[in-house]
């Protein structure tokens, strides 16, 4: 196996991990939120092997749009840990814009390229990957369905 292949394969592994852990993350958010709640922290961790793939990517002159997706995903790795865990703000419910937007789109953006991606791998890394990104979408989104916005807070 040359260098390149080698990368490729560590990228491909990267991106099935996360999605792999992204549709755990939210069957366990959607039916054993406990679970969740001890080990959501692991998606915003994957941030830090992210940044290296990225710069391993970049350094082994691989196209942007191998670049570009764990870099956006380390990114937003570090925003989603700061606004979640390491100084929590209560922004998604009722939605705080100004770290919604960035927080999604980060999101969505990362996992999107990386689909996108896997078209250049081989059709079927980038079927499978969309059939993943699909089910942890529609898992994310019915995790979503019992929020209601807070009721304010009547002192007496």
């Amino acid at each position: 196996m040359n260098n390149s292949e080698l990368v490729e394969t560590f990228y491909v592994a990267f991106a099935f991990l996360v999605q792999a852990l992204l549709i755990f993350n939210f069957t366990a958010r959607n039916w054993k939120p406990e679970i969740e709640r001890g080990y959501g922290w692991i998606i915003y961790a994957l941030g830090a092997p992210s940044v290296i793939l990225g710069a391993l990517m970049y350094v082994n002159d691989q196209p942007w749009i191998f670049v570009v997706p764990p870099l956006l995903y380390f990114i937003w790795a570090i925003f989603g840990y700061t606004v979640d865990l390491w100084r929590p703000i209560a922004w998604r419910n009722p939605p705080r814009w100004s770290i919604f937007v960035p927080y999604v789109g980060l999101f969505a953006a990362s996992l999107i390229l990386f689909w996108v991606s896997m078209w250049y791998v081989g059709l079927i890394y980038w079927i499978v990957f969309g059939v993943m990104y699909a089910t942890e979408t529609i898992l994310n989104i019915y995790s979503h369905r019992r929020m209601k916005p807070s009721a304010p807070i009547l002192e007496s």
